[in-house]
């Protein structure tokens, strides 16, 4: 999909701006630079009342065709259109998939499709994931298809009750959106380093990190400001999932004066992995597939990741299916091939260090690959859904521009 640049002079200098920076899917859900902050800030909220729109004439049937756009690092073949499991789905179904990475970042992504979200017109693609917080904004704003289950018999019988009711709180019943993958952040640190300098095999609270002299200087956080605000309130005992402004202030004054008392060295998007594993940053804030993927890398696990008891954020990249879909029918088919217990599991084994929402997936990897398999990062227990992990929650859009200005003003230096 090549969608023109908005005309909105503001509005396609920044996108211009983001699209020269190489972000990844860790990146992406920082809105992380001063370009992302800027869009968030622009042009992200639809904002106004719910639209009454109307699905789009269906070609599905005619047309053996699917567009989907999603992220980098999210697909086996490394996001070739000759992903092995691509190709079993248009084998299976007759349907070609038309697979694009082309959502760089929630915002920039949005910029690009907004006038056709709004106007319930062809945005080029029939499905895409993006963000639980930029799903619940196009699912206020009416822009969005409602999920057709009778269509979904794979995803009804093997979706994880964890990922249905509380991780999809956005959407009560899960009406217009169904998880693609999720995605944890923890406390991350590099192994060596920090028995090194802490006399400690790893950390076991946040305060073992955040508040250990011995780690001034060395410790490196998430540019994503739902992550590293969440894991901050849920250390001071606030609960994410209703906090206040002024806990989100609290959050802020401790962030802040970390940074000043030069505790926090960086403050970092997909750059961060490469810190540590060169060890200049030793312990911080990370997304736990990152880690995972940053061992295999490397052939040896230099890296380790916890998650702590005070609870590690939680956020999913979801299905959407836009009004103007042309090929809503073949999304359907295609969502639903990807919640086949074997096809989940493939998509683990082959690489993708992202938590399925599949359930019968984890029996399958471990049976072929035991230690992936009972990875708790890649396959989380249910006692990790149900205390563990926390979803940050939504902003009204007034929160959002002032929240993000504030996470902005806040980070802006520490590189």
């Amino acid at each position: 999909m090549n969608q023109p640049l908005p005309e909105d002079p503001m509005m396609r200098d920044l996108v211009r701006m983001a699209r020269r920076h190489q972000m990844t899917r860790r990146t992406a859900l920082a809105g992380a630079s001063a370009t992302a902050a800027a869009l968030a800030l622009a042009a992200c909220s639809p904002g106004g009342a719910k639209k009454s729109l109307s699905p789009a004439k269906d070609l599905s049937d005619a047309e053996k065709l699917v567009i989907w756009d999603n992220w980098p690092y999210y697909m086996d073949g490394n996001d070739s259109p000759q992903s092995p499991t691509i190709k079993g789905f248009e084998a299976k179904s007759g349907i070609k998939v038309e697979y694009n990475v082309n959502v760089d970042d929630n915002n920039t992504y949005f910029a690009r499709v907004k006038n056709q979200l709004a106007s319930g017109t062809d945005t080029g693609a029939d499905t895409m994931c993006l963000t639980d917080w930029m799903a619940s904004r196009l699912i206020k704003a009416g822009e969005l298809q409602p999920m057709q289950y009778d269509l979904l018999p794979t995803v009804t019988a093997n979706y994880n009750n964890a990922f249905k009711t509380t991780l999809g709180a956005f959407d009560p019943g899960r009406k217009y959106s169904i998880t693609w993958k999720g995605i944890v952040a923890g406390i991350g640190y590099n192994k060596k380093r920090y028995k090194e300098l802490t006399g400690q095999d790893a950390p076991k609270t946040f305060q073992d990190v955040f508040e250990n002299p011995k780690l001034k200087g060395h410790i490196e956080v998430l540019s994503e400001m739902r992550d590293t605000l969440g894991i901050i309130m849920l250390s001071q005992g606030v609960d994410i999932t209703k906090f206040t402004a002024n806990d989100f202030a609290n959050a802020i004054d401790y962030f802040k004066k970390k940074v000043a008392d030069g505790w926090i060295r960086g403050i970092k998007g997909n750059s961060y992995i490469d810190d540590y594993k060169s060890g200049d940053a030793v312990a911080g804030i990370v997304w736990t597939g990152d880690i995972i993927g940053a061992n295999a890398e490397l052939g040896r696990d230099d890296l380790g990741v916890v998650l702590l008891d005070s609870g590690s954020t939680f956020a999913c990249d979801n299905y959407l299916i836009p009004m103007g879909a042309q090929h809503a029918k073949n999304a359907h088919k295609l969502i639903d091939y990807y919640f086949e217990p074997e096809v989940a599991a493939e998509l683990a084994l082959a690489g993708v260090n992202y938590v399925t929402p599949v359930n019968g997936a984890r029996e399958i990897a471990i049976a072929k690959n035991p230690k992936i398999g009972n990875n708790p990062l890649i396959f989380p227990s249910d006692s990790d859904y149900a205390t563990k992990f926390k979803v940050f929650r939504a902003l009204t859009p007034a929160e959002d521009n002032t929240f993000s200005k504030t996470w902005s003003d806040a980070s802006n230096g520490v590189i």
